[in-house]
């Protein structure tokens, strides 16, 4: 049996949030999935934004924390 992943999947975006992540819907973000769950820095940088856009700081510097890749971090200023 393999272990649960955390991502933004288990915590039901918003239309509007698929939106901002540049998805149609869930399904459209499952289509490329492999693409975008592909390292834990890259899953924690997306649960990170996600509570941000919810404007839930403290979960989400949780996440940024754990992202390993600096430079990864330093496109946040990109996307807010």
């Amino acid at each position: 049996m393999s272990e649960h992943i955390e991502t933004i999947l288990d915590y039901n975006p918003t239309e509007q949030e698929w939106k901002r992540f540049g998805f149609e819907g869930e399904s459209d973000f499952k289509k490329y999935s492999h693409i975008f769950i592909n390292s834990h820095d890259s899953i924690n940088y997306q649960l990170g934004l996600l509570f941000a856009m919810r404007g839930e700081k403290d979960k989400a510097n949780k996440y940024w924390q754990k992202v390993e890749n600096d430079e990864m971090l330093k496109t946040l200023w990109e996307d807010f």
